[in-house]
């Protein structure tokens, strides 16, 4: 059981949800609550029970008793009745575009509708994530721009992030503070027990066979209260449009026909899913293929395979750090079960300061990230 916490919470959905026509308080309760499900303080059947009523009058729904929905396999959703938030999201220039929109059923948490439910495949055996190893990182952001063609996303929107900072309980001796900083390369985290499938009212989040956290763009809200929730702040709208010159090449749905990667639609939201068309579309041999980000890192300090599989890359390359000796660390395990595991020391109960370099997204061509 994690150690719950949520003093981020009110900040982020002040920030997030202050020009867009959603109930804010009930964001704060559900983002709340639903971390208390991530740590086991609170169940799914009571986390349900709370809020079934509250979602479906915010977001003009029909939701069914705790009773009568398949959470395990998480049922299979009907179509929301609702514009409100989408328009919202969208704002004024795109509420034209929007008003014709509809959404595909939807994997559910709250059962939406009264369509039949479905297994999801679940292989509990399985769960893809990460090693990274921030001892490694030269932090050249090769990882970061990689990400961002590989998966043709909107300006201002990143799904890898280095996060380059100085410790206050280190000296630093270069003249030129850029020189001399640690490093945290930061995806999604695919939690085990993610608070934004539990938070999202349209059950647009779901979790992969292989434990992804996936989100299906055709019937995601935009009403952010994932954003709220998410302990890693990794979650973003998308406001605008994909990028000229910019083509995503790859299958953007799942087995299941769902709409799950490449660049999100405007008014969608929007995060890391570890390259999930190159899982929609595996090497001839039906093995998994990397991420982009992995591919292009120049000094193997990025791992991405099976969690579960001791003989795995992540596996087998942290288990080898280890016996060097090597510190790991996961992020906010005080809020979720992370997929990623990371070597080195910990940024964590220790005050930092973010800083540019070495090198900066400009030096790349890139434009600078969303407020975090």
């Amino acid at each position: 059981m994690h150690e719950y916490t949520d003093d981020d919470i009110d900040s982020r959905a002040e920030d997030r949800l202050a020009d867009i026509a959603v109930d804010t308080g009930l964001a704060k309760r559900m983002a709340r609550d639903a971390r208390k499900v991530s740590a086991g303080a609170m169940t799914q059947a009571a986390f349900h029970k709370r809020y079934r009523e509250a979602v479906a009058a915010e977001f003009d729904l029909t939701v069914p008793p705790y009773e009568a929905i398949d959470v395990g396999s998480q049922a299979l959703g009907g179509v929301s009745r609702s514009r409100r938030s989408v328009l919202a999201a969208l704002g004024t220039a795109g509420a034209a575009a929007a008003a014709d929109a509809s959404f595909t059923d939807a994997m559910t948490r709250f059962g939406v509708g009264d369509g039949p439910t479905a297994d999801d495949g679940r292989d509990d055996n399985r769960r893809v994530g990460m090693v990274i190893d921030t001892e490694a990182c030269i932090k050249c952001l090769q990882c970061v721009k990689a990400c961002k063609q590989e998966n043709a996303l909107q300006k201002g929107d990143f799904w890898m992030e280095v996060l380059r900072y100085q410790r206050a309980d280190r000296e630093y001796t270069a003249d030129d503070e850029a020189e001399e900083v640690e490093a945290l390369p930061r995806p999604c985290m695919h939690c085990e027990d993610p608070p934004c499938v539990t938070v999202c009212p349209n059950n647009s989040r779901f979790v992969a066979d292989d434990g992804r956290v996936m989100c299906d763009y055709d019937s995601c809200l935009g009403c952010r209260y994932c954003e709220v929730a998410c302990p890693y702040h990794v979650n973003s709208l998308v406001t605008t449009d994909q990028p000229a010159g910019v083509e995503f090449v790859g299958t953007p749905e799942d087995e299941a026909g769902r709409w799950t990667a490449g660049p999100p639609p405007q008014g969608a939201c929007s995060k890391c899913n570890f390259c999930a068309h190159r899982m929609n579309a595996p090497d001839d041999d039906g093995t998994q293929t990397t991420t982009a980000c992995e591919a292009a890192c120049p000094v193997d300090a990025i791992h991405f395979g099976d969690r579960t599989d001791p003989d795995s890359d992540p596996e087998s390359y942290l288990q080898a750090r280890t016996d060097e000796g090597a510190s790991t660390f996961e992020l906010r395990s005080d809020a979720a079960t992370p997929a990623v595991t990371y070597i080195g020391e910990s940024p964590e109960d220790v005050e930092t300061v973010r800083v540019p370099g070495p090198t900066t997204h400009e030096d790349i061509g890139l434009e600078e990230p969303e407020d975090p």
